[in-house]
């Protein structure tokens, strides 16, 4: 008769305690190890295919450098210490292009100034150089200058572009790399990022030749190279120089500033490039995209500069010495700038303003005894600025050949004088306008851009972004820092008729 203990092997194992805990972590380990040797072979899978792709651009770069060496014509002895150079390599084609120069340049020194025979290399184009071409013919950007007499097959759609480029056929928002067309460094979001904003360019040049940009007529755009605080210093003007009498101690001169501050404002949004516009070959809808985004960008500096002249109730910005921009108080108080009239615009009242202005005095010091104290600016406003409705008026007393002839005092008095008028389109007071000075002689308004003064598009689209993602698109941000600020209120003068 069996002892109690007598049980199978088996069935004792299954009783003692952690042996089922043992058993399911041996289970999982083997499934991670498992894992791992996937991960392994995928991972050599990729070294692999890397590797040929490897060997393909070598390949690819000798049958160039064969070509373009026959086509140097350089002395072999020259010619078989370049092949060494760059045979069996991975090499730009740059590279190989400023190797033969120099030695066509080394191989004429040498022989005496005697020309060596065989064509230049001007252009070199890749596969990335042709597809950007055909992209930007495409979107109906402009090609860059060099890429200009290119032939290039022509694309039917984004939807081609985006299929040839990723090989995602079935729109996950990925990349297949065994459907793919081209091999090569280019990706669709950057050859459609590269492609608009050279369209925003050019649409920002067609709306500027239009008006849209008169903002830059009367106005200084400075480049920044952070976003901190804008210090716009104006420094005083010596007023006269004092005698000095033989052996007598030179005075100092009296002369101060004025800090006008401004801050970065950042302004943009995105528009989504969505996987059922690709696959809809939405490609004119998509071209439209940068033209409104290169208008919008504009007119906000439109906008800006415009409220300069219009904000709180027509006086402007209050400036670092306490004054509204736009006041009619005595420039030899503090704060009075002298620089506001209630009268209509007329040939008369130009001539009134203008002598206002040239009349101003320029800096010497912001403190009492010297408010308004400096010589003379003596400088002409340049630009009349008027709301669309005084366009015609401002144009027969700037311009007085637009007048009746028998006006012959509005002839007379602005003859040989230089001015320009400038419509403001955010201006809506019918009867308001004002005066500014050239910036070239009196600068007065100044735009500051961190990244460039036309706004920037960027593409997030790859198989990784949240959007791709969560709402299958690819999205078109635009960004554009700006700070416009007014340094000086001498040069701008404002008629706000009652």
């Amino acid at each position: 008769m069996p002892k109690p203990n007598d049980q199978p092997i088996e069935a004792q194992q299954s009783t003692l305690p952690g042996v089922e805990h043992v058993q399911n972590q041996i289970t999982a380990d083997k499934k991670e190890v498992e894992k791992l040797v996937t991960v392994q072979q995928h991972l050599a899978q990729l070294n692999d295919e890397a590797e040929k792709a490897r060997d393909m651009r070598i390949k690819m770069g000798e049958q160039f450098l064969d070509s373009a060496l026959a086509a140097a014509k350089l002395p072999a002895p020259v010619a078989d210490r370049l092949r060494t150079q760059f045979q069996g390599k991975l090499f730009e084609a740059q590279e190989l292009t400023d190797a033969i120069e120099d030695a066509r340049e080394m191989v004429s020194q040498l022989t005496g100034g005697a020309a060596v025979a065989g064509p230049r290399i001007h252009s070199v184009f890749d596969t990335a150089d042709k597809l950007q071409a055909a992209t930007d013919d495409l979107l109906g950007a402009p090609r860059d200058a060099a890429a200009e007499g290119l032939k290039v097959a022509k694309l039917s759609g984004i939807r081609e572009l985006y299929l040839m480029l990723t090989g995602d056929y079935d729109l996950h928002g990925g990349f297949d790399s065994e459907r793919v067309q081209f091999a090569t460094t280019a990706d669709f979001t950057g050859l459609v990022k590269n492609a608009l904003n050279k369209i925003v360019v050019n649409t920002w040049d067609q709306l500027g030749a239009a008006g849209y940009d008169w903002w830059s007529r009367i106005s200084r755009v400075e480049h920044f190279n952070s976003l901190n605080t804008i210090t716009g210093t104006l420094v005083g003007t010596v007023g006269t120089l004092p005698s000095v009498s033989e052996g007598a101690e030179y005075a100092e001169l009296p002369i101060g500033d004025s800090p006008e501050t401004a801050d970065f404002t950042k302004y943009g949004g995105y528009i989504p490039l969505t996987l059922e516009l690709i696959d809809r070959d939405m490609s004119r809808k998509l071209a439209a995209y940068p033209r409104e985004l290169a208008a919008a960008g504009l007119r906000k500096i439109s906008a800006l500069v415009s409220a300069l002249f219009t904000d709180n109730a027509g006086v402007g910005p209050t400036m670092a010495d306490t004054g509204a921009l736009f006041n009619a108080t005595a420039v030899t108080t503090a704060g009075g700038h002298a620089n506001l009239l209630t009268t209509a615009l007329s040939a008369s009242q130009w001539d009134t303003v203008a002598t206002a202005v040239y009349n101003q005095p320029m800096l010497i010091k912001n403190d009492t005894g010297y408010y308004g104290t400096g010589p003379k600016m003596a400088i002409n406003p340049r630009f009349c600025l008027v709301p669309r409705a005084l366009q015609l008026t401002a144009m027969k007393v700037l311009y007085p050949s637009l007048e009746n002839a028998a006006n012959i005092y509005s002839e007379n008095m602005q003859r040989g004088q230089p001015g320009d008028v400038i419509t403001v389109p955010e201006w809506t007071d019918a009867n308001n306008w004002a005066a500014v000075c050239d910036p070239l002689l009196a600068p007065a308004i100044y735009v500051g851009e961190r990244f460039g003064i036309m706004p920037e598009i960027f593409i997030a689209g790859d198989n990784l972004s949240p959007a791709v993602f969560m709402n299958d698109e690819h999205r078109l941000k635009v960004r554009h820092f700006l700070a416009v600020w007014v340094n000086d209120f001498r040069p701008l003068h404002k008629s706000n008729v009652a």
